[in-house]
């Protein structure tokens, strides 16, 4: 059984609570413990801030979508936005030890997500995240 959820955002911050309460409620509906609800909602919350902040330059009259698909056994969740292309290089994270402020959102996504895929599309970027559910012990 697969569920469909797609939402259009405003770039603005303010709105990265409305996300964050989607996010949340969307990974109890999939099964996922709390701890992991929290982990993928941070995890979303960072994907977007970065959208805000590199895609848009900060600009809040912009879109976000957000697509959802929960699956019997993973959620995915499909960011996009029309921003210009991403140098694949800025998506990396950075070492732990390299002490400087920023650069850990993507460190964080890689940690919490089980699959992260970048894509240039014609008119956008697509960012690609995955959590499996782990079977009941």
């Amino acid at each position: 059984m697969t569920h469909h959820v797609k939402v259009e955002l405003p770039s603005h911050p303010q709105y990265l609570s409305v996300l964050r309460q989607l996010v949340e409620q969307l990974s109890v509906v999939a099964g996922f413990t709390d701890k992991e609800c929290r982990g993928i909602t941070l995890a979303l919350d960072e994907a977007c801030s970065n959208i805000i902040r590199h895609a848009y330059n900060g600009r809040d009259d912009k879109v976000i979508q957000l697509e959802c698909h929960v699956h019997d056994d993973r959620v995915e969740f499909l960011l996009s936005d029309d921003g210009p292309p991403v140098d694949p290089a800025k998506l990396r994270y950075r070492s732990l030890d390299e002490v400087r402020e920023g650069g850990l959102g993507t460190h964080l996504i890689a940690l919490t997500m089980d699959d992260v895929q970048y894509e240039r599309m014609e008119n956008g970027n697509r960012l690609r995240l995955v959590k499996l559910r782990k079977p009941p012990e």
